[in-house]
């Protein structure tokens, strides 16, 4: 933790406190703490609900809604309502207007996700050289595309930001008023702030406030996104009278995971100096720690699922107490779930261990999802009625009484369709359609057979947030056209739309094991987490897994623009958030991937961590 002296709050009033978190669950879980220490410390306070807790983006919406007229009345995009805008107005949005820096012409779908990337890093980044940037196509539509979202009463995040700092730096009134109200500005997360979320942090400093950064810079894991850990390294000069307290226990892990992890951070060479500390959270035991290799990833995966099977019950710690280990305590954690995935679910599903995919990644490998996109395509003309088993008559094969109306099903949602035409246009909201072939078919959890009702609709929850994105967007799409436009976003751009970082914190979670990304895992824990996959060139990524749109920007007219892409070191700062989600159990592994050159050897990493005393290289006998 990095701060000013503080004057100790004499004084002070909740409206005077703005703290920023990475994300709303992290604001949610503050405000809950905040109150809970006000109570046992001051008793009840009137107007806690005047202290701004939340992200950094709701605190620059709520500015411009409330200080800016012209935002009043205007709805925010979130990533994949973007995305789906920049592909319905694909001209007026400058895409089909672009180019590569090679004169290819860019694309609907298939290039989109790049295309809003350069104008997210033109919007919140800060080009070094300008005129490098002069006759690019991307930089030419930018104004176009802020037109657009002004016209159609939009911000999208970039936005958001970039219209904030405009008003912070060139509001008089606004400046008055928010010195005079807010003296103490808190940044949780503050290593993955990029250039223009740091401006308004810096504003505020420039407005008198006083500011305190909570971060670690082991943990930057979003540079891919604009993060740029030079914020929190370089802190202490850039701000004045700065007092820096090391934050050094460890409140989650075991001494092994804790020594495991801590060891292998320390190659990165430029760090903050620290020292992690386990304080006992969890008792680290023999085995509780492996690094296994495998001849085939199917054999891994099978070792996963047979782990999962032995773990279940085993008694660990929470508080005072002990507690046997559900589904829901176990984590499968992947460089790339798209990639490295299907083994593992494979094997999950053979050994009938229920589990989960966290985000978008592979939600239409599962069949009631898959069956669901077959019901849009049958509805579009575009599939065939005997695709849609999988939702339908398969899920109640062992229910006789269910057979026929999942049969008559599909027919009745296609004469629904045709009945718009006579003035019944409700049934053109997908949504609702999706909603009656669910009736139609008699679907609840449990009539689901081998006990994934809750899994099921989980992912058909998913699906549904998938339709309310599409129809925020499309809402005013021809009614006819709208089922063809729904079809073509499910073949060609959902899972892509989605990014791996994309989080489902608003469904309920069923008690399964977790299948995710290393990015999506973060400021998570579990008492069990298994990293398979640990093979070169995957993790560490080669090339570091950038996923940047410089074939349409130059990188030269940025500085620091290497972060972007990843490196080695981006790498071992995201390996070193996956080991420390652990809480006690952390099973590592690697196995060569058949017919891949460069996917034949043991990563580095698992290299690394052999070398550890707490790392055992036999399965552990759990039963």
């Amino acid at each position: 933790m990095l701060r000013p002296p503080a004057d100790g709050g004499a004084g002070c009033r909740p409206e005077n406190i703005v703290a920023f978190t990475f994300t709303d669950k992290a604001a949610a879980e503050l405000k809950e703490r905040i109150h809970k220490r006000c109570r046992e410390s001051l008793g009840d306070i009137t107007g806690l609900a005047e202290m701004y807790v939340g992200t950094i983006h709701g605190f620059c919406l709520e500015l411009l809604k409330s200080e800016v007229p012209l935002f009043m009345k205007y709805d925010v995009l979130n990533e994949v309502q973007q995305t789906l805008f920049v592909d319905r107005h694909s001209k007026a949005s400058g895409l089909t207007q672009s180019a590569t820096l090679t004169g290819q012409p860019l694309k609907r779908y298939t290039d989109t996700r790049h295309f809003i990337g350069s104008l997210n890093i033109l919007r919140e980044d800060q080009p070094v050289a300008p005129e490098r940037l002069e006759g690019n196509s991307v930089v030419a539509q930018l104004p176009g595309y802020r037109q657009l979202l002004h016209d159609k009463g939009y911000l999208d995040y970039s936005s958001i930001l970039k219209e904030a700092v405009s008003e912070l730096t060139g509001n008089a009134g606004l400046r008055e008023r928010l010195a005079a109200r807010i003296r103490h500005v808190i940044v949780d997360e503050y290593q993955d702030v990029n250039p223009i979320q740091e401006a308004v942090v810096h504003e505020l400093h420039s407005l008198g406030a006083g500011i305190c950064v909570v971060g670690d810079d082991d943990q930057t894991i979003y540079q891919w996104r604009g993060s740029d850990v030079r914020n929190i390294l370089s802190f202490e000069s850039r701000y004045p009278a700065v007092t820096q307290v090391r934050l050094e226990e460890n409140f989650r892990s075991s001494e092994g995971v804790v020594a495991v992890a801590r060891d292998f951070i320390r190659q990165v060479v430029r760090r903050l100096p620290k020292e992690m500390k386990a304080i006992g959270a969890h008792e680290y035991e023999p085995g509780d720690i492996t690094a296994l290799p495998f001849d085939s990833p199917e054999d891994e995966a099978r070792h996963i699922a047979r782990t999962c099977v032995a773990l279940r019950g085993v008694a660990v710690s929470e508080g005072d107490s002990r507690r046997g280990i559900s589904w829901s305590d176990m984590a499968v954690l992947l460089r790339s779930v798209r990639r490295d995935g299907g083994a593992i679910m494979a094997a999950l599903d053979e050994a009938v261990v229920p589990y989960v995919i966290t985000g978008m990644d592979n939600l239409f490998q599962t069949d009631e999802a898959e069956a669901a996109r077959q019901l849009f395509y049958f509805l579009a003309d575009e599939a065939d009625e005997r695709r849609l088993g999988g939702l339908g008559a398969s899920r109640s094969r062992h229910r006789a009484e269910r057979a026929e109306p999942c049969r008559r099903a599909p027919s009745k949602a296609r004469r629904d369709m045709k009945n718009a035409a006579i003035g019944q246009f409700k049934v053109y909201n997908l949504q609702r359609q999706f909603v009656a072939f669910l009736e139609a078919c008699g679907l609840r959890e449990e009539t689901v057979p081998g006990g994934r009702g809750e899994v099921t609709f989980y992912n058909l929850g998913k699906f549904s947030q998938a339709i309310s994105d599409f129809e925020s967007i499309h809402f005013h799409s021809n009614p006819v056209d709208k089922y063809t436009s729904f079809a073509g976003f499910l073949r060609h751009h959902a899972e892509g739309a989605y990014p791996e970082g994309w989080q489902d914190n608003a469904f309920v979670s069923p008690d399964a094991v977790r299948i995710m990304t290393v990015h999506q895992s973060k400021g998570l824990q579990w008492p069990a987490v298994f990293i398979p996959q640990l093979v070169r060139n995957r993790f560490p990524s080669k090339g570091g897994g950038g996923r940047t749109p410089w074939h349409l920007i130059p990188d030269t007219a940025f500085e620091n623009a290497a972060r972007y892409k990843g490196g080695v070191e981006d790498e071992r700062r995201l390996f070193y958030v996956a080991a420390t989600r652990a809480q006690k159990f952390l099973h590592m592994s690697w196995a060569p991937v058949a017919g891949n050159q460069i996917a034949r050897a043991p990563s580095d990493f698992f290299n690394e961590v052999l070398a550890s005393k707490y790392v055992k290289r036999r399965p552990p006998g759990l039963r």
